[in-house]
């Protein structure tokens, strides 16, 4: 009996010394200052979704959801120029029933319809700035050093409600803060713009141009001995406002074909916005081809790509250069084709239901942001040798149904 005890006790003293030792996570800011952070860049840095930047999208911009997170490692306050409302300047899109021109009621990406607050025009710095969160939504390039107040200024009515001065920009706002701490995520609107008019538009800036602006912000941002992290930009062509609409059978105008017309390739793209026309109007068709705003050919297929390449290899090699930390974004968004799974959640490039962009298919939802997020803090952490926590993306709500 005695030996039958000891041999229990041999073998419960054997169980509790094979335990695994849990290690403590201790959040530390590691080799980075992350008392002051600022963060420069477009639409998502802003927190625009949904077709609007409204104050909870705002809320849950990446950029805020890494503030937060830096308040654990020595973080500081991160104000942003929230909108007064949920309607912002009113391009607001909602999920909703509507009738289609079958009469069939479908659920779909309508106008949120209300009254936006007037006030949400108008300029808060003086009651509520500085501003660290300078994402501006259709920023270029070329815009971060240009003045609010200059001609042609495309985001003028955005940033004016938040600069400084008319005459300031956005680097200058972002100088003036003294960062110890910045994040840059820019060079998406430059092509995006060009895109989303079917290449009727304004035309992507050159590679060289490109290089000489973006350096030129790294030198004015990292003047100070300021730390960082800078971001390339995804393959638009991805995201369901280029990829939800298959194009065989579709027929488009094209000036250079013998007819003025022929059927797109299976390598061409038609853009979300000719969805209910080719449904309902019969575009499309050939009696009726597509507008050539409505559809990207091959050889602007390939010039996106191929500028996105460039800008990436210019982003990446001056990140190098300043001895910034580089996120590459691109490769994440790439995973998204074949879908991602994130704390059991798997997410897709698909329209509303993939869980990763808007309804107003480009800008991402707030699961979405998260993901981004988690991202960037990884990335920090292994530069700057700290340990930011990450967050959880279940406490994330994606495309909001009825």
């Amino acid at each position: 009996m005695k030996n039958r005890y000891l041999i229990l006790l041999v073998l419960c003293l054997s169980a509790v010394s094979c335990e695994p030792e849990i290690s403590e996570f201790k959040p530390g800011s590691g080799n980075a200052d992350f008392s002051v952070f600022v963060t420069i860049g477009c639409s998502q840095t802003a927190g625009f979704a949904n077709n609007e930047l409204y104050k909870s999208g705002q809320i849950v911009s990446f950029a805020n959801i890494i503030s937060r997170q830096l308040l654990h490692v020595g973080g500081g306050e991160f104000k942003q120029p929230l909108m007064r409302d949920e309607l912002g300047f009113g391009n607001k899109l909602s999920l909703g029933f509507m009738a289609d021109c079958y009469g069939d009621s479908l659920l779909v990406a309508v106008p949120s319809g209300g009254m936006p607050d007037e006030t949400n025009t108008a300029n808060i710095f003086a009651e509520e700035g500085p501003f660290h969160n300078l994402g501006v939504p259709g920023a270029k390039i070329l815009h971060l050093q240009a003045p609010v107040n200059s001609t042609g200024n495309p985001f003028y009515n955005y940033f004016a409600r938040f600069a400084s001065a008319p005459s300031t920009s956005v680097l200058l706002d972002a100088m003036n803060l003294n960062a110890t701490f910045f994040s840059l995520w820019i060079g998406t609107s430059d092509i995006l713009d060009y895109a989303m008019t079917g290449g009727t538009g304004n035309p992507v800036i050159d590679a060289h141009e490109f290089s000489s602006l973006y350096n030129s912000a790294l030198m004015k941002l990292t003047a100070d001995n300021a730390a960082g992290i800078v971001a390339s930009i995804p393959n638009i062509l991805n995201a369901p406002v280029f990829s939800h609409i298959p194009p065989s059978g579709i027929w488009v105008e094209d000036t250079l074909a013998a007819s003025g017309k022929r059927m797109l390739e299976q390598n061409e793209i038609v853009l979300l916005r000719a969805e209910e026309r080719i449904k309902c109007d019969d575009w499309g068709t050939e009696a009726i081809p597509l507008p050539e705003s409505f559809y990207l050919s091959k050889s602007q297929v390939m010039l996106i790509k191929e500028r996105t390449a460039q800008f990436n290899t210019i982003i990446k090699q001056a990140a190098s250069e300043f001895n910034l930390s580089f996120i590459d974004i691109y490769s994440l968004f790439e995973k998204t084709k074949d879908g991602l799974t994130f704390d059991g959640i798997t997410f897709t490039t698909t329209f509303i239901s993939g869980g990763l962009y808007s309804l107003d298919g480009i800008s991402l939802t707030r699961r979405g942001n998260a993901i981004v997020a988690n991202a960037f803090i990884e990335t920090i952490n292994k530069k700057y040798d700290s340990t930011i926590p990450r967050i959880s993306i279940t406490q994330f709500q994606g495309v909001e149904y009825p």
